[in-house]
């Protein structure tokens, strides 16, 4: 059995949503995937990056963080991402989903699963991995922006081209306009971040 089996249970090929996983400077494996007995409210849930990691103060911890994405029509057999985390307090990971509300009935509905590491402490920089939903693929640091004007790679003002992995917690840009917003400055304690 492999490592990702070994986390979820089963092989990429068998998922249908992505998942985050932490490997512990103790050597200890930590993924969303595994259930928890939560007995404050008498349930069992997921292992929660807030409620579990960053409460507990593991979050400080980590050394390697994952992504494990589902197969797609771009990634027939799924995709891994592998953040390695050298500095205590720079790895994070969010989820970014829509909420449609009417009279009857409440839905949510993911958009996008991200992983980064802060790179620049002093500026926010960060590098990060994003399984995209709409796109059903996972983005890299190294993914460029595409421009439906230029019909090329979009650019800052400086005419640097502009990468969707690489981006800031102080002001989090889109990677994709059409189906996620502009995010903004992160909730960086939510998030277990301490530059």
């Amino acid at each position: 059995m492999g490592l990702v089996e070994e986390l979820l249970g089963c092989s990429l090929l068998e998922i249908t949503r992505s998942y985050w996983a932490v490997k512990l400077n103790t050597g200890e494996w930590l993924c969303e995937a595994r259930i928890k007995v939560d007995l404050y409210n008498a349930r069992e849930r997921h292992f929660d990056w807030s409620n579990d990691l960053v409460a507990g103060g593991d979050v400080r911890r980590i050394a390697e963080l994952w992504l494990l994405c589902p197969a797609s029509r771009t990634s027939p057999f799924g995709n891994t991402a592998r953040l390695v985390i050298t500095e205590p307090g720079t790895a994070f990971q969010f989820k970014v989903a829509t909420v449609d509300s009417s009279i009857a009935a409440t839905s949510r509905q993911a958009t996008a699963h991200i992983i980064g590491k802060v790179t620049n402490k002093e500026t926010g920089d960060c590098d990060c991995f994003i399984w995209d939903e709409q796109q059903q693929g996972l983005i890299t640091p190294e993914t460029m922006i595409y421009d439906p004007i230029t019909q090329g790679a979009k650019r800052n003002k400086d005419g640097t081209p502009v990468y969707a992995g690489k981006n800031n917690v102080y002001d989090f840009h889109s990677w994709n306009p059409r189906s996620v917003a502009h995010l903004g400055r992160l909730e960086l304690r939510t998030l277990g971040v301490r530059l």
